[in-house]
């Protein structure tokens, strides 16, 4: 039997690995900038936290970090001026102005992004007055195109998912002599990511102050490209820390947790989340041998993100998917996940809220498993006709209903939005065909004779009788055998 959702991986290898320490450069460059202040840090109301079996939960809240609504300036700002410091041989101890004067010839900034790391490279190209190219994968929510475009930057849209864009973007910088400020590492460019997650440190430093003489027993972070994660296992895993950190991912983005179920970098073909910050198919090679030593990995749906913003509004905290994920992670271990984690009535969890609240398309419940309720979401997903879109939209749910339960499958697309899913690796031994070229084809585990169900014309195979035997195959991928 299936697992109803996809396991939290529990790391034996974890460990509390010597790491450098960061310097302060960083956080001083920081103080310098307009607008800086500590962001708060929240400690949320007893009920929360009695409601999760622990003692204390505090909310590090980045909905507004150097007047932008996330924490990504922390590291696009430094990488950005080491970045022209090291062209340029400025001293690390320049202000704003010696930068802009220093600068003796054109440069343009390049970086790829699924929206807040560009808007921050942005808002730095204008601080120096330079010229910046952001590129971004392709069908990204047109009011975060919108918003980077606001801070002055050219935005190239990619043919293809964050990966590509991040290729594009390497081009690009290389065929003008531009700047690449990303914090994805990959062979021969590593400096820049290294320094941005320097940059990153300064959030950690001020949980520390914030704190006090309050010992944290975990941190929960989104993980993304691992760059912000490395900071953060950087720091609350020093040797002579006793910390434990926990992070989370998108089911559909979940490379992080599949190379360490793989035990080595996996590359990974992701579905668009809400939680486009996450939305990353490789995890960068600087932060890969520190998050080997996270204490535990998880991934959680678009529809779990999805209310734990509603729940945080409740609250009065407005955030966006990735800021939310870190509580729904804490929400969705079971009580023997918690006690394989330590957590009791008394221990004191940090969850790092990484961005504010956003525009984002309300997401279909992945989580459901009851056979109504399915057919009902598997008829929405669908739409009103059989149109490409509604083709990939279909697929993208019931391949986003698979991986929150970890069920392999396969995705292939011979004609562009007629896209095809099969379920592999059931006990059974059978493949499950689910969507042939977009159609509805189901081989039923009700159906010996291996019939397809496909579009037909008598009025029994209506849009409502196929949705509902395609959420009964579905329930029956996780249920016990009779």
């Amino acid at each position: 039997m299936a697992s109803r959702r996809r396991p939290a991986y529990f790391n034996h290898k974890h460990c509390r690995p010597t790491t450098i320490p960061a310097t302060d450069d960083a956080y001083h460059f920081h103080q310098k900038l307009p607008r800086y202040k500590p962001t708060p840090l929240i400690k949320l109301e007893p009920d929360v936290a009695k409601s999760l079996g622990v003692g204390q939960i505090y909310l590090k809240d980045e909905s507004s970090r150097l007047g932008l609504p996330s924490f990504k300036i922390l590291g696009a700002s430094w990488g950005t001026f080491r970045a022209i410091a090291s062209r340029f041989d400025i001293p690390l101890d320049a202000d704003i102005e010696r930068v802009n004067e220093s600068i003796s010839e054109p440069v343009t900034l390049y970086a790829a992004t699924d929206g807040n790391h560009g808007r921050a490279v942005a808002r730095m190209g204008a601080l120096y007055d330079l010229p910046v190219e952001i590129h971004v994968p392709v069908g990204m929510y047109p009011a975060t195109i919108q918003l980077i475009r606001a801070e002055g930057a050219k935005v190239v849209e990619s043919t293809g998912n964050y990966d590509y864009a991040v290729l594009e973007a390497q081009r690009a910088a290389e065929g003008s002599n531009g700047i690449l400020v990303q914090d994805f590492a990959f062979a021969g460019y590593e400096d820049i990511p290294r320094w941005i997650v320097d940059g990153y440190q300064t959030m950690m430093r001020e949980i520390d102050e914030q704190l006090g003489e309050v010992q944290v027993d975990l941190v929960i972070c989104p993980v993304g490209v691992g760059s912000f994660a490395q900071a953060v296992v950087s720091h609350f895993k020093h040797p002579d820390r006793s910390t434990a950190v926990m992070t989370v991912e998108p089911d559909t983005a979940a490379c992080l947790w599949r190379s360490l179920t793989c035990g080595s970098p996996t590359t990974i073909n992701t579905i668009p989340t809400i939680m486009a910050g996450m939305d990353c198919g490789t995890v960068s090679t600087i932060a890969w041998p520190l998050l080997q030593t996270v204490d535990v990995s998880t991934t959680v749906s678009d529809y779990e993100a999805h209310t734990t913003c509603l729940e945080l509004a409740k609250m009065g905290l407005a955030v966006g998917p990735c800021g939310a994920a870190p509580l729904a992670a804490l929400r969705s271990l079971s009580a023997n996940e918690k006690e394989r984690l330590g957590l009791s009535s008394t221990s004191v969890v940090v969850l790092l809220c990484t961005e504010g609240a956003r525009d984002y398309d309300t997401p279909l419940d992945a989580t459901t498993t009851d056979v109504d309720n399915l057919t009902k979401i598997l008829m929405q997903a669908h739409g009103p006709s059989d149109s490409k879109s509604g083709f990939t939209f279909l697929a993208r749910y019931i391949a986003a209903w698979l991986e929150h339960r970890n069920l392999d499958y396969e995705w292939t697309e011979k004609t562009k939005g007629r896209p095809s899913i099969a379920v592999v690796g059931h006990p059974s031994g059978n493949k499950h065909n689910l969507l042939v070229d977009g159609q509805v084809s189901i081989t039923s585990l009700m159906q010996p004779d291996n019939q397809s169900l496909t579009n037909g014309g008598d009025g029994s195979n209506s849009l409502e009788v196929r949705m509902h035997l395609m959420a009964t195959t579905l329930v029956a991928l996780i249920s016990p055998d009779p």
